[in-house]
């Protein structure tokens, strides 16, 4: 926090934060902005709002398709940001990751009759 704005009464300056998700065709989507300190997740989502691309996102959030994480640990819109974070959009697992490596593990038993996987 700047020391000289505690003394002046000036409001201390804004935290850089960034919220960031997949595009449709693969590429990184970034918003960076900054927000008054004490800015909670749902403040971020506003500051979206206002960006062309952040309303369909928003509507993908709010229908459940993408959830919200910083840094990668879930998170809810009450939860208070701090400056650098960033606030991930993800969407949901397809398939739980313990049942995707059986399967996987099953077809390569099928497609390897002897092979370590088999337990032979």
């Amino acid at each position: 926090m700047d020391a000289d704005a505690e003394t002046d009464g000036r409001p201390p300056p804004p935290i850089p934060v960034e919220v960031v998700w997949v595009e449709a065709d693969g590429s990184i989507g970034r918003f960076a902005f900054g927000l008054p300190a004490g800015s909670r997740v749902a403040d971020a989502f506003a500051a979206l709002s206002a960006d062309v691309r952040g309303a369909g996102l928003l509507e993908r959030l709010a229908r459940g398709e993408l959830q919200a994480a910083i840094f990668g640990e879930r998170c809810e819109p009450g939860d208070a940001l701090a400056a650098g974070d960033r606030i991930e959009l993800v969407a949901g697992l397809s398939v739980d990751p313990k049942v995707a490596r059986r399967r996987r593990v099953e077809k390569r038993r099928a497609l390897e009759p002897r092979s370590k996987w088999r337990g032979d």
